[in-house]
Formats: structure tokens, C-alpha cells, sequence
């Protein structure tokens, strides 16, 4: 669509596994924004069942989602009980009880403020995912795609000519348009189809997403990149023919046990925010390969 001549007959053509793969890509993309923005149900993708392992009960957040600060979402209050201004007996903060007393509670309070203020966070962002679940983590995966391109531009490959603002918005917008959306429709779908988090169901998951989801990435990051750099069709396949393999091999070295990890023991929800966060370093290489040729 964006060649404006037609292949010739003495023009190389893409192979064959190539374009499918593309198509296939094409498809997803389409399947994950038509089922997420169509269907109300899909957009809340259900929470499985409880995640447990067959050894330790690890799952992230319990039924609410984890707060890394001590706090449940909606609730700044400290520990699952909250924090207690005194004793049983005392009520109140100052109402009774030793001149120490008041003052640890002084002191807890004020430690309890500082704290908070990362748990309000927290629990801003897990509204967000309950509300906006799709918008949330296309905004997560923008920045991270975003910071791993500018840690790359200002350390690993810095231009001469400066901050290349092009690349960034190419592979920034990768990570909000289609990272975010269809790692909501997939995983949100995996975990549906395959609940639990036994080992069996872990390794089975993992198999998955490196075996067939991770090609299947690779297609659109390459096919996303080349077509916003305004390559025609045959760029566009001859882009995915030349990186593909680097990149699901890269995928190979990184990616199994931090999923493993992932579907241990993290809810469905926060699957985009830990990715990203694993990510970043991932980033960087992608940033480096998705850009050669540009």
C-alpha cells in the first residue's frame, strides 16, 4: 500500500512464510482492538482463579492486586490492618497514655505519610486498570518503549546529528498502538484459557508465548517499524526476513524465565507493568534492531 510501482517481473518477491506471517500479524492486531473496544466483557478481561504454586502461595496482590508500599488498592492506610494510633485501650492519638506513646505514634505517622504517597500512587494506577484497562497499558508499554529508545540513543547509540525524534516517536508509538492493546487481548486470553499457575500450566504458558506469540511480535515490531519509516511492501517483508531470527533467538535468552516468573505469580492485570519493567533492558536491543537500515 505504501509502494507506489508494482513489483516487476524481475523484482524479488517476499517468501511466502514472510508475507503469512505478516498477515497473521495483521490479523491479531485487528482481533485484539475489535475484541477489546467492541465487547464491553473484553475490554475487563476476567481475572482467573487464584494463581498458586504447588509449593509456596506467591501470587502478587492477592485478590485486589499488590501494592508494593503495604497498601491494598483504594486504601492508604498502611498494613492489611491498618496502622494503629495507640493502643486498644488508649482510642485516639494524645487521648490518654505516656508522653512515648504519643510521641511513636507521631513518629509512625509521620513515616505513614511519606509512605503513602507511593501507595496513593499505586492505587491510582490499579483504578486505572480496573477503569481504562486497554488505555493503562498502552500508556505503560509507550513508556517503556520510551525510555528503553532513550537510554539507547544517549548511551548505546548516540548520533551525532542528535536525538533522533522519528525514531523515538516510531518506536515509542509501537509500545502505546500495539504492545499495550494486544498484550491485553493475549495474555488476557491465555490466562483465560489456561488458568492456574501449576507448573505444568507455567511451562505450558511460557511454551507458548515464546514459541508462537513471540514470532508473531517479532512480525509486527519489524512490519510496524519498516511501514512508519515509509518503506513499501517489499521492504516491509525483506525488514522481517532479515531480523526476525535475531530477535525470537534474543527473545530466547531473556524471556523464559522471566515469564516463567510472570505467570507464577503475577496477576493478569499487571502482566504489561512487569513486562515493561523486564523490559526496558529488552527494549534497548530492539531499539538497536528495529532500526538498522532506517
Amino acid at each position: 500500500l505504501l509502494d507506489p510501482e508494482p513489483l516487476g517481473p524481475s523484482q524479488p518477491r517476499p517468501a511466502p512464510l514472510t508475507m503469512q506471517l505478516l498477515k497473521i500479524a495483521v490479523v491479531l492486531v485487528s482481533l485484539a482492538y475489535a475484541s477489546a473496544f467492541s465487547h464491553p466483557a473484553a475490554v475487563r478481561v476476567a481475572r482467573p482463579a487464584v494463581a498458586r504454586s504447588s509449593v509456596v502461595n506467591m501470587r502478587l496482590g492477592g485478590s485486589n492486586g499488590l501494592n508494593f508500599f503495604g497498601n491494598r488498592p483504594g486504601r492508604t492506610g498502611g498494613s492489611s490492618g491498618g496502622m494503629r494510633r495507640g493502643s486498644s485501650g488508649d482510642g485516639a492519638v494524645g487521648g490518654g497514655g505516656s508522653g512515648s506513646d504519643s510521641g511513636s505514634s507521631g513518629m509512625s505517622e509521620s513515616g505513614d505519610s511519606g509512605k503513602n504517597i507511593f501507595g496513593d500512587i499505586w492505587s491510582g494506577y490499579m483504578t486505572m486498570l480496573e477503569e481504562k484497562p486497554i488505555l493503562t497499558k498502552a500508556l505503560t508499554s509507550f513508556t517503556g518503549f520510551a525510555i528503553g529508545d532513550i537510554l539507547v540513543q544517549k548511551f548505546v547509540d548516540p548520533k551525532e546529528t542528535g536525538f533522533d525524534w522519528g525514531r523515538f516517536a516510531r518506536f515509542s508509538s509501537f509500545g502505546a498502538l500495539i504492545h499495550g492493546p494486544t498484550g491485553h487481548w493475549f495474555y488476557g486470553n491465555l490466562d483465560s484459557l489456561i488458568p492456574g499457575a501449576t507448573a505444568r500450566k507455567v511451562a505450558t504458558k511460557v511454551f507458548i508465548d515464546q514459541v508462537l506469540w513471540n514470532p508473531i511480535f517479532g512480525v509486527m515490531f519489524f512490519g510496524y517499524m519498516a511501514a512508519t519509516e515509509g518503506k513499501g511492501p517489499l521492504a516491509v517483508a525483506t525488514r522481517i526476513k532479515n531480523e526476525l531470527l535475531v530477535q525470537v533467538t534474543g527473545s530466547w535468552k531473556v524471556w523464559p524465565i522471566a515469564h516463567a516468573i510472570n505467570f507464577a505469580f503475577i496477576p493478569t492485570n499487571q502482566r504489561i507493568l512487569y513486562i515493561n519493567f523486564v523490559q526496558i533492558g529488552y527494549n534497548m536491543f530492539l531499539s538497536v534492531i528495529g532500526n538498522r537500515g532506517a
